[in-house]
């Protein structure tokens, strides 16, 4: 949170919703935007209880198999027995344990109504003698048209596959070779599936990359342009890198499954790309020596740190039913001491004490922020609707100024507290009036403008009401007298 007193500036130019990652996602993404948006309204869709959350597990053991076969990744102690001589029976048991993890979740994700009538095609191309009509099927499954159908393909594919890797694992050795002939066939999959393609590194997702701190959001939006795209992208990565590690566990619980060591695989392959992004990019386009400094510092400490887990805490120990635990409980303590001090570099004194951390990520300060922020968009909203439908022109285009400033500031970082859920409808309002002809000429606009303002205001009310009702804030009050300051900064003089 800001200090007390501090007066927060107020943007001059209204922002379009999702600014703050639209360049990330443009950049990233630009190959496969339409794929992308279509398994975005797919997302949207589907009533399957924590689908964001199950979506991202599956996605990270897409990656963290994709990444599990290349040995740099996994630790694997060449000097005390050649590899070619080595046993990889433990390796497959943690793929196949990571596949049959991600069947599961296929499963949940996939509509049960398309799911049985995908199963029912299955079955009738299985039972056709005609190998014309059959091709025709065969083309239209692997075509992919549509999320769904993606889904489906990759399911059967990793169900043939983990039942291949279980007669394999039933032979006294697994070598080498038989190792990466079965990486190969799951990378195939994976790589040529169209809407569940693992992303790249770097790469992020709305669906759930979000930096969900409000004194880390302030931070970067009060950056300039060649810093803040930077730290927003090491901000996000080591985000994302401690949300893997969260489906390890931590030292001191029961003992994690073999798949923690296909996440723990996938993290130490992130940690090396995030490595080369602060030396390359970060540490030569942020602007000032001090955090070009902080970038190399970063870029170092991870690296060094990376390299003792593994030769430390990983290596000669893979059987220890702990060291993931230890593995997982020390890349944690790595990653959230790096996102102190990328914080502190941006501003020296931003986060300091031995909880700096979860002080940065405090529910509460998110829940706070946000059920203030939603009130002020509340009144801000009944207040231009009030004013577009009266015959005062020059109070009207004030109030819906005031309004689009507000949506700007909001921009920054309540609307990145959002829900996925909540994106859909913020978006469209947002992008109303964003792209709105400015000056609204005429009555007739400023009265759509008004019902338009109108029927979003349930919307606003509903998910202000559901933030005032988590646990974070049962027993606080809204503060009245700060949210009303704040309305007041962008209230049109004539509202008050």
């Amino acid at each position: 949170m800001s200090p007390a007193g501090a007066k927060e500036p107020v943007p001059t130019v209204p922002r379009s919703s999702r600014d703050f990652y639209s360049d990330l996602m443009r950049t990233t993404q630009a190959s496969r935007i339409g794929v992308l948006a279509e398994r975005e309204r797919w997302l949207r869709g589907l009533s399957v209880e924590g689908r964001e959350e199950q979506l991202f597990e599956f996605e990270m053991l897409l990656r963290g198999v994709e990444r599990y076969f290349n040995l740099h990744s996994v630790v694997v102690d060449a000097s005390e027995r050649p590899l070619v001589t080595r046993d990889f029976h433990e390796e497959l048991e943690d793929v196949r344990d990571a596949i049959h993890r991600a069947i599961r979740l296929a499963r949940r994700l996939l509509d049960p109504d398309s799911d049985s009538k995908m199963v029912f095609r299955k079955y009738v191309e299985t039972q056709l003698a005609d190998d014309r009509v059959r091709h025709a099927f065969l083309e239209q499954e692997l075509h992919q048209e549509t999320p769904q159908e993606s889904l489906f393909v990759l399911r059967e594919s990793f169900e043939a596959l983990r039942n291949l890797i279980d007669h394999l694992l039933k032979l006294p050795v697994c070598s080498l070779g038989l190792f990466t002939d079965v990486g190969n066939l799951a990378l195939r999959e994976i790589a040529l599936n169209r809407y569940f393609r693992p992303f790249r590194p770097l790469e992020f997702r709305i669906e759930y990359d979000r930096i969900r701190s409000v004194r880390i959001l302030e931070l970067l939006a009060g950056q300039p342009s060649d810093v803040r795209p930077v730290f927003t992208t090491a901000l996000l990565a080591l985000f994302r890198l401690l949300r893997y590690l969260s489906y390890v566990g931590q030292e001191g619980e029961e003992s994690p499954p073999p798949r923690a060591r296909v996440v723990l695989a996938l993290v130490r392959s992130e940690a090396v790309s995030l490595v080369g992004f602060l030396r390359e990019d970060l540490a030569t386009q942020a602007g000032p020596k001090r955090l070009k400094a902080a970038g190399l510092r970063a870029a170092r400490d991870i690296a060094r740190e990376s390299q003792r887990i593994a030769r430390e805490v990983m290596a000669g120990q893979e059987s220890a039913s702990d060291v993931p635990m230890k593995a997982a409980s020390a890349f944690t303590a790595l990653f959230r001491a790096q996102v102190v001090a990328l914080v502190e570099a941006l501003e020296p004194g931003a986060a300091t004490g031995e909880d700096a951390f979860q002080q940065l990520v405090s529910q509460e300060a998110m829940a706070t922020r946000l059920r203030k922020d939603l009130w002020v968009l509340g009144q801000l909203c009944r207040a231009t609707e009030t004013a577009l439908r009266a015959e005062d022109v020059p109070a009207a285009e004030a109030a819906l100024s005031g309004l689009k400033s507000f949506l700007g500031y909001f921009q920054d970082v309540s609307y990145q507290l959002l829900r996925y859920s909540d994106y859909e409808p913020f978006d469209r309002f947002t992008a109303l009036l964003v792209e709105l002809p400015w000056p609204p000429e005429g009555s007739s606009i400023r009265l759509r403008l008004a019902e338009d303002v109108h029927q979003f205001t349930p919307t606003l009310e509903s998910t202000f009401v559901a933030v005032s009702r988590r646990v974070l804030l049962q027993g606080r009050s809204l503060d009245r007298k700060d949210a009303e300051a704040l309305r007041d900064r962008f209230l049109a003089p004539t509202s008050r």
